[in-house]
C-alpha cells in the first residue's frame, strides 16, 4: 500500500515536471517567435529608413544644383539689369546728340532759307550782284568760284549734318532694340528664377516631410530595438543557469585590436543623433573570424534589428555577450561554445557604415563597458 502511494507520488511529480518543462519550452518558443517577428519588423522599418535617407540625399543633391542655378540666374539678371541701365544712359545721350543734330540742321536750313529769301526779294540778286560787280574777267571768275564754293559748302554741310543726324538716329534705334532684347531676356530670366525657386520650395517641402518621417522611423526602430532586447533578455533569463565563473574573457576579434568607437554616448554614424553606444566597435575586415569571448550557450543566432546578423552567448551568472554586424553566422541557438571558438565571420550587416565587429557585454540585462572584461 505504501509502495503504491510512493509510486503515485513519483508519477504525479514526473507528470508535473513534464508539464512544467513543456510549459517552459512553449513559453520560450513563444518569446522567440515574438523576437523573430520583431526582427522582421525592424528590418522592414530599417529598409524604409535607408530608402528615405537615400531619397533625402538625392533631394539634397538636386536642391544644391537648383541653388547653383538660382544663384547663376540672379547673377545673369544683375548683369542684364546693369546692361539695361547703361544702355538707357547711352540712349539718353544719343537722344541729346540727336536733338543737337536736329537743331544744327534747322539752324543751317534757316541760314540757307534766309539767303534764298534775300535773293528772291532782290530779284535773284545776291550771287548775281557779285557777278555784275566784278571789275574784270579775272575778278568775275574769281568771284564765281567763290560763290560756287560758298554754295557747295552750304550744301555739303547740310548733307553732312543730315548724315550725322541719320547716324545718330540709327544708333538710337540700335540701342533701343538692344534694350528691348535685354528687357525681354530679363523678363525671361525672372520667370526662370521663379520656376527654379518654386521647384526648390517643392523639394524643400518633400525633404522636410521626409525628415519628419525619418525621425518617426528612427523612434520606431529605437522602440522596437528596446522591445527586442527585452525579449532577448527574457529568453536569456529563462534559459540561464548557474553563476558566471568564466573569469577574464578572450578578445573577440583575434589579430585585430583597434577599437574604432568606444563604449558610451556618441553621435550615431547613420542616424546623426546622440545615442548611447552600448558596446565597442572593433575594426576588422569582412570575412575574418569572430570568436566566443568565453564558454557559454548560444541564446540567439539570427538577424537582430539594427545589429544585423548577430550572436548572443549566455555565460551564466547574468553575463551575456553580443557579436553584431556579421556577414555570416557559424553557430545556432542552444549550441554550446568554448572560449575562442569561431562563431561568425565579420561583416557590415544591419545599421552599419562598414565592416567591423560591434561587441557588447551585458550584466543582468544592463550594458557595461566590455573593455574591462576582455584581454
Amino acid at each position: 500500500m505504501k509502495g503504491n502511494r510512493i509510486s503515485l507520488f513519483l508519477f504525479t511529480f514526473v507528470l508535473m515536471l513534464t508539464f512544467s518543462l513543456e510549459a517552459f519550452a512553449m513559453d520560450v518558443t513563444s518569446e522567440q517567435k515574438k523576437l523573430e517577428q520583431l526582427n522582421k519588423q525592424i528590418k522592414n522599418v530599417q529598409t524604409k529608413l535607408v530608402q528615405n535617407k537615400n531619397q533625402e540625399k538625392n533631394l539634397n543633391s538636386q536642391i544644391k544644383v537648383l541653388d547653383q542655378k538660382i544663384d547663376q540666374t540672379e547673377k545673369e539678371i544683375g548683369q542684364i539689369s546693369t546692361d539695361i541701365t547703361l544702355t538707357q544712359r547711352k540712349i539718353s545721350q544719343t537722344k541729346a546728340e540727336l536733338q543737337l543734330a536736329e537743331a544744327n540742321i534747322n539752324d543751317k536750313k534757316d541760314v540757307l532759307n534766309a539767303r534764298l529769301r534775300v535773293m528772291y526779294k532782290n530779284g535773284n540778286v545776291g550771287y548775281a550782284e557779285v557777278l555784275l560787280d566784278s571789275a574784270n574777267i579775272v575778278d568775275l571768275f574769281s568771284k564765281l568760284d567763290m560763290v560756287r564754293k560758298i554754295f557747295n559748302h552750304d550744301v555739303d554741310l547740310l548733307k553732312y549734318m543730315k548724315a550725322q543726324r541719320d547716324a545718330v538716329e540709327i544708333k538710337k534705334k540700335t540701342l533701343e532694340s538692344h534694350q528691348s532684347r535685354m528687357m525681354a531676356m530679363a523678363q525671361n530670366m525672372e520667370i526662370k528664377q521663379k520656376e527654379l525657386e518654386k521647384s526648390r520650395g517643392e523639394m524643400s517641402r518633400v525633404k522636410s516631410k521626409l525628415q519628419q518621417d525619418n525621425k518617426q522611423l528612427e523612434e520606431q526602430i529605437d522602440e522596437l530595438n528596446r522591445y527586442a532586447q527585452k525579449i532577448a533578455e527574457e529568453i536569456r533569463r529563462k534559459q540561464s543557469k548557474g553563476e558566471y565563473v568564466g573569469g577574464q574573457m578572450a578578445w573577440p576579434a583575434p589579430g585585430y585590436t583597434r577599437v574604432t568607437s568606444p563604449f558610451g554616448n556618441r553621435i550615431h554614424p547613420i542616424l546623426k543623433t546622440k545615442k548611447l553606444h552600448t558596446g565597442i566597435d572593433i575594426g576588422i575586415p569582412s570575412g575574418k573570424n569572430v570568436v566566443a569571448a568565453g564558454d557559454g550557450t548560444v541564446i540567439h543566432a539570427d538577424w537582430l534589428g539594427g545589429y544585423g546578423k548577430a550572436v548572443m552567448i549566455d555565460h551564466g551568472g547574468g553575463i551575456v555577450t553580443l557579436y553584431a554586424h556579421n556577414s555570416s553566422l557559424l553557430v545556432s541557438e542552444k549550441d554550446k561554445v568554448k572560449r575562442g571558438d569561431t562563431i561568425a565571420k565579420a561583416g557590415s550587416t544591419g545599421m552599419s557604415t562598414g565592416p567591423h565587429l560591434h561587441f557588447e557585454v551585458r550584466k543582468n540585462g544592463e550594458f557595461v563597458d566590455p573593455l574591462p572584461w576582455v584581454k
